[in-house]
């Protein structure tokens, strides 16, 4: 019988899917099923023994015999041509019943099964009853079990069928009643034939699936992670699941039949069991220390204990069913939670910085005792409190969006007694088991600030006079100029020279001028009306900023109530002197619409009024010959790359505490065919301002790494520090926006970012090689996109420098947010550090700050060798200057460094300095 499976399977396969039904009354094959049906029928057929033999036993006795084979064949010769009739009969009476109408679920469905049908009812006459009949048969029973037809039903629907049958035998056979005996005994023969195969296999089917669902269930019950045990009402153990034996390293054998006390200490569970087999109650999550009997070891254990029944008979006996959880791993991690929250609040407590702790409602649940002394509560002051009693805007737009884009931010906070101060903090934020709890960091900037506000101060102050420095005018004029233009406003800018300064300075000494410039200080601020700016530039020159003029007169009115104020003589101890000054005055918008033009303007007026002894002068430019001399220079610098006049002179940076030269900068120079070299004062603001700046930034990038490689491939291995600019910055930062049509800050920083890599890529030069020095103002600017770049680009492994610190913001707070390695003191602070007490102390407390940064110091424009002592005994790292060496054409580089490692000394020109000094 299996080869007879294994045939017709095969035969089956090789046919398209809507022939895979078997003659069936009720049923037809979905995609799928074909291959479990064939499984299920050779299970069927190995476990009731239905092989060839035992079917020919039973057509034996069922007494089939040739003669009934010949009796069918001839009632099917007389059929043909009746059997669509039986079929529409037979399917009319099926619809006609809810439970085989189910089974018809469509017109389509009910189209295929009458073709199965009349197959079947066409093969029950043909007289063929062999294997694949008998196989056919078999599927039968399957197939109803599997979709679950009632075998009553079944058999019912074989009544219907021989019962329109009989009748139409007896009239086929002439109602001849001998024939008509005979081939009816035939028939049913065939019919008891398929009736008993279907039945064996439907009933052997179902308890297949009933045992199969046992088997599943059975492993479920081994395979839950949780222990199970089921007990009789006497505590007997019936079965236990494989994690149970496990835990207790018992097995099925120790534990069947023994009662659960003899094999488990737990102190309680007996008497827990019994009051669930009296009330039938379950008794859920019970904690229980479990241990072998005869075993000191206990494992802590959580224990659920319900009854069963297995039937809903009353006389059936009730059981127990057992849940062990081991909580074991739970006690540890709760153990070692318990540890961490310790360690986190010992931590916490001995933490200088605040740490407060709200939940999701903004109530305070933590507050450590660095907090306490912040805010000047006491912990139990502000427990489930609002946290905005400290931080009241905290959950304001503003703070909310600081804290969207960084993750360090500055808010204001809020002391006890009301008085308010700056702190920086950082969140974040945790599911707790009460729901999310926010974590805030707290950093008191007080000090700060006024380290910050101090050193700003420094930096746009003259510290002689406490007057704005050159840098604040400008930055205000900026301003101001703005202002003047949305309002149609007219404003002046006077520049101020005293008259023999220098006289009385070198007849009186140093410390009688700087009393002068203090005095006249005082004087011109007497000039002046509230928002009008005084500012002294250096030495003995001033610049004024007079704004909201209603006429050009009111700037002379000014001029001549100076020349009034600093017509009185000034005391300095026993002398007394006099100081007249030249005034020059620039107009806007008459006479320039920018603030470097009109100080210049301005300082140009001055000469004239100086040159004429008129005391104060306006300005009368020379439009013509100003203008055209700024052209021709415009127009050269335009051709001057691709004339190849441009060029690259590198200036060496030098170790302070070796000797050792560490880097290289590299300087545009501009070689003119007529004019010679052109300082980089007169073009390279030029080139600012037309955008010539762009194309010549990235002809200094291509052309410094190229020399990089070229020393490279000679054995040079240095680094090389170019200059971004501030157009090129903006410029390249904002190529990526242009080029897609948006203006995402998110796209910002990729054009800058590209274009040094695509450079680095083109040359080969590895980017720890290249080292990149940009401006505080530029930074400033926006500080988000410069972050941005500057941290793609030292991702990349180049440094980056601050060029000219201390000009510029001077703020703490972005020197922590970049990516910087090393900041420039500018040399307008290293020339006086030996006489300037004022710039002798903003640079020390420059390096002291950078070093408290972990961030390297190079000073600019050492030239004499008390600068150099100086800055080596403050710890500064690096310097750059003509004091070593002036900026060098590329060739004579290797030169430097030759002599330089050779004679342990670095020597350009006539100076020599021992290294390592």
């Amino acid at each position: 019988m299996e080869e007879i499976l294994r045939k017709q399977a095969s035969k089956q396969a090789s046919k398209p899917d809507s022939s895979l039904a078997p003659t069936s009354l009720l049923w037809t094959a979905r995609p799928g099923m074909m291959r479990s049906l064939n499984e299920s029928i050779a299970i069927v057929v190995r476990t009731l023994g239905i092989d060839e033999a035992a079917v020919a036993r039973r057509k034996a006795f069922l007494e089939i015999s040739d003669a009934d084979v010949a009796c069918l064949q001839t009632l099917h010769a007389s059929l043909q041509g009746r059997t669509p009739d039986f079929v529409d009969a037979f399917y009319s009476h099926l619809l006609s019943y809810e439970e085989t109408r189910r089974f018809i679920p469509d017109p389509h469905v009910l189209e295929h099964l009458k073709q199965t049908q009349a197959a079947y009812f066409d093969s029950l006459t043909a007289g063929d009853y062999g294997q694949d009949y008998i196989h056919h048969r078999l599927r039968v029973g399957v197939a109803h079990q599997h979709v679950g037809l009632a075998p009553e039903w079944y058999l019912g629907a074989y009544s219907k069928y021989l019962a329109g049958l009989f009748p139409e035998i007896w009239q086929r056979l002439d109602a001849n009643p001998e024939a008509f005996i005979a081939t009816c005994q035939a028939l049913i023969k065939i019919v008891l034939l398929d009736m008993g195969l279907a039945m064996d296999t439907y009933m052997q089917a179902n308890s297949q699936t009933i045992q199969t669902l046992k088997e599943y269930a059975d492993v479920v019950f081994a395979s839950i992670p949780d222990g199970l045990v089921v007990l009789s009402p006497n505590l007997t153990i019936l079965s236990a699941n494989r994690d149970f034996l496990k835990r207790f390293g018992l097995t099925e054998a120790i534990v069947h039949g023994a009662c659960l006390t003899d094999v488990l200490v737990a102190d309680g569970l007996r008497g827990r069991a019994l009051e669930v087999l009296a009330t039938g109650d379950a008794q859920h999550d019970l904690p229980f220390s479990m241990g072998l009997v005869g075993s000191s070891e206990r494992k802590p254990m959580s224990v659920t204990i319900a009854g069963i029944r297995l039937a809903e008979e009353e006389e059936e006996e009730a059981r127990l069913l057992l849940i062990v959880k081991d909580l074991t791993e739970e006690e540890k991690l709760r153990t070692a939670a318990l540890e961490s929250e310790r360690r986190f609040r010992d931590l916490a407590e001995t933490a200088h910085d605040g740490i407060i702790m709200s939940d999701s409602e903004g109530q305070i649940v933590y507050f450590n005792r660095a907090a306490e002394h912040m805010f000047g509560y006491r912990r139990n002051q502000v427990m489930a409190r609002p946290i905005t009693i400290v931080l009241p805007e905290l959950f304001s737009d503003q703070l909310e969006e600081r804290r969207r884009r960084t993750a360090v931010w500055e808010a204001l906070g809020k002391r006890r007694d009301d008085t308010v101060f700056m702190v920086e903090g950082s969140s974040s934020a945790f599911k707790g088991a009460k729901g999310e709890i926010i974590t805030y960091m707290l950093r008191d900037l007080t000090e700060r600030k006024q380290f910050e506000n101090q050193l700003m101060h420094l930096a746009h102050h003259d510290s002689l006079t406490n007057l704005p420095n050159r840098k604040f005018f400008r930055e205000r004029l900026g301003i101001s100029l703005n202002e003047a233009t949305l309002k149609g406003e007219q404003l002046a800018v006077l520049f101020l020279d005293l008259d023999r300064f220098k006289l009385i300075n070198d007849t009186l000494g140093h410390t009688m001028g700087d009393r002068l410039l203090l005095m006249v200080g005082e004087r011109l601020a007497g000039c002046f009306r509230r928002g009008d700016v005084l500012a002294r530039l250096g030495g003995d020159e001033f610049v004024m900023l007079l704004q909201g003029l209603s006429e050009i007169q009111d700037a002379a009115l000014v001029a001549q109530k100076i020349q009034v104020a600093l017509s009185q003589p000034f005391q300095l101890e026993e002398h007394e002197v006099f100081a007249a000054a030249s005034i020059g005055i620039a107009l806007y918008p008459s006479d320039a619409t920018d603030a470097d033009s009109l100080i210049r303007c301005a300082d140009c007026a001055m000469y004239q009024a100086k040159e004429q002894g008129a005391g104060y002068q306006f300005y009368q430019p020379e439009l013509e010959g100003l203008s055209a001399e700024r052209l021709v220079l415009e127009n050269s610098l335009r051709k001057a790359m691709e004339r190849g006049e441009l060029l690259l002179h590198y200036q060496p940076k030098i170790e302070l505490a070796s000797g050792t030269v560490i880097g290289l900068e590299a300087l545009l120079r501009w070689n003119h065919p007529t004019k010679g070299m052109i300082s980089p004062d007169q073009f390279i603001p030029l080139a600012e301002e037309t955008g010539l700046i762009v194309p010549i930034g990235e002809w200094v990038l291509r052309t410094a790494c190229l020399q990089i490689k070229d020393w490279q491939q000679k054995g040079i291995l240095i680094p090389v520090a170019i200059n971004l600019s501030a157009r090129q910055f903006r410029h390249l930062s904002t190529v990526s926006e242009t080029r897609e049509g948006n203006h995402r800050e998110g796209h910002a920083e990729r054009g800058l970012v590209e274009t040094i890599d695509k450079v680095l890529s083109e040359t080969g030069v590895d980017p720890s090689s290249l080292e990149l020095e940009i401006t505080e103002s530029i930074l400033m600017q926006n500080i988000s996109m410069a972050a941005n770049i500057l941290q793609a680009l030292s991702g990349k492994g180049m440094r980056i420098f601050i060029d000219d610190f201390g000009t510029g913001y001077s703020s703490l707070s972005y020197l922590k947010r970049l990516p910087i390695d090393t900041i420039k003191i500018d040399k307008s602070f290293v020339r006086d550090i030996t006489t300037d007490q004022d710039d002798a102390a903003i640079v020390a407390t420059i390096i002291a700050m950078a070093r408290s940064l972990r961030l390297k110091v190079v000073a600019e424009g050492v030239e004499t060798r008390e600068q150099f002592d100086f800055l080596l005994e403050h710890g500064c790292d690096a310097m750059q200057g003509y004091l070593y060496s002036q900026p060098l054409a590329a060739e004579d580089i290797p030169l430097l460094l030759w002599r330089s490692h050779n004679s342990g000394t670095l020597v350009t020109g006539e100076k020599s300095i021992p290294a390592g000094v």
